[in-house]
């Protein structure tokens, strides 16, 4: 029987992980089957908010955002290869379209992304509300390393709990 995981541990761990990796894979369901990654840079959250909220700015006349729109369960994939550190997050997707959200969050670093003024106008921000994470992160989750998942669940009241 193995001791019980110890969640404050493995959320650090995670969330070391998360911020050490500038660019994630975001994986969508894909029109008529099938799923879509496209690799991501994610924001960093404001002071206050939950660690675990992540968010994208993106096109919101890409077909990320379609799909998005179609379906919001999304998963998130961090590696870490140095450190041995893989984690997948999954949770629900919301496009923050509106223009007093995108005004507030908006970066100049966005423009050259955005160069144009119609460009700008379609910017969107996507917010994921994490809801799950599977991790293998050496010196974190149990021996022998990478031989099983250790999953993470919110719980209704915003917890965390091993699952």
């Amino acid at each position: 029987m193995r001791d019980a995981p110890d969640v404050d541990r493995l959320l650090a761990g995670a969330a070391r992980v998360v911020k050490s990796v500038h660019y994630c894979w975001l994986l969508t369901a894909a029109e008529g089957g099938g799923v879509r990654t496209r690799p991501m840079g994610r924001l960093l959250h404001d002071k206050g908010e939950d660690a675990w909220t992540i968010r994208f700015v993106t096109d919101g006349r890409s077909r990320k955002a379609a799909d998005l729109r179609r379906d919001g369960a999304v998963a998130l994939v961090f590696q870490n290869d140095p450190d041995e550190a893989y984690v997948t997050l999954s949770g629900r997707a919301t496009l923050r379209t509106e223009a007093a959200e995108v005004r507030r969050r908006w970066n100049p670093g966005y423009d050259t992304y955005f160069p144009g003024a119609e460009d700008k106008a379609s910017a969107v921000f996507v917010e994921i509300a994490v809801e799950r994470m599977d991790l293998w992160i050496r010196g974190v989750t149990p021996e022998p390393f990478g031989l099983e998942t250790t999953t993470l669940e919110r719980d209704p009241a915003g917890g965390w709990r091993a699952i």
